[in-house]
């Protein structure tokens, strides 16, 4: 079965979870984000340890415990797909980066929708059935944008734009090793290799609203980010429309355009 170029309109949007179908009433739910174009994703989710005496500080500048608790920290950015069988969509969410290490298992799920703006998850590697909500002004336009280096690359930098909201991803400073066991946590991770904490923990997706040029960061894998407010500009090239001029963080570069549409 071929999957489809993406995933159906309906799926588009900027998506909260709203709640777990088994949830334990003493368990806190994350805060979490999911921003999906019509072929692209990201997703954010911070548990409540990880919020919990969270500071807008450097990595340099945060204790242990608080470096500890961003390990619980889940994000990734990559391609979605959806496959029509007769029991149901089945949607996978293909990783192109991701903060914790590589998986045992693809990441993928059941979609089944409840409502227009409302959907369930069911895990097809992991028993989990999440409700997620679709935020009523995360519809309008949608873009995914490429960052690019100076020899005209793909650098692995990423901006996906859902109606008002908009999500910018870089790549950890320093890659995995070469050979490491897929199925570790990142806090596995490092209690091998402490001398690459900062390096490890130093990858960025950040969520928040971008209206009227500017865009506010509610949160990311980088405290120090949250808060912060940038100008921020998207024109695509009258000449290249497969290019764009990005001005953030009070520069203007060249991105390539992945994905653009006002509808």
């Amino acid at each position: 079965m071929t999957p489809s170029a993406g995933v159906p309109p309906d799926y588009r949007g900027v998506w909260t979870r709203a709640g777990h179908a088994a949830a334990d009433p003493a368990q806190s739910a994350p805060w979490a984000r999911w921003l999906q174009t019509s072929r692209w994703h990201a997703h954010l989710r911070v548990p409540p340890d990880a919020l919990q005496q969270r500071e807008a500080r450097a990595l340099d500048g945060l204790s242990p415990a608080q470096l500890a608790a961003l390990t619980h920290q889940q994000a990734h950015v990559g391609c979605a797909q959806v496959q029509a069988h007769p029991e149901g969509e089945l949607c996978t969410w293909l990783r192109q980066a991701d903060y914790q290490p590589p998986a045992l298992a693809p990441d993928a799920a059941w979609v089944v929708f409840l409502a227009p703006d409302r959907l369930m998850r069911i895990g097809v590697h992991a028993e989990e059935t999440e409700l997620w909500q679709r935020l009523p002004d995360s519809v309008g336009r949608f873009r995914c944008l490429a960052g690019l280096d100076a020899q005209g690359q793909d650098d692995g930098r990423r901006v996906l734009v859902a109606g008002a909201y908009a999500m910018r991803a870089r790549l950890r400073v320093t890659a995995w090793p070469r050979g490491m066991r897929p199925g570790l946590t990142l806090a596995e991770a490092m209690m091998h290799r402490p001398d690459q904490a900062l390096h490890w923990l130093d990858q960025e997706l950040s969520f928040g609203r971008c209206e009227q040029g500017r865009w506010t960061v509610e949160r990311s894998t980088l405290p120090a980010r949250e808060g912060q407010t940038h100008h921020c500009q998207m024109l695509q090239d009258a000449d290249d429309p497969a290019l764009a001029w990005v001005e953030l963080d009070g520069r203007a570069e060249r991105w390539r355009v992945l994905e653009w549409s006002d509808t």
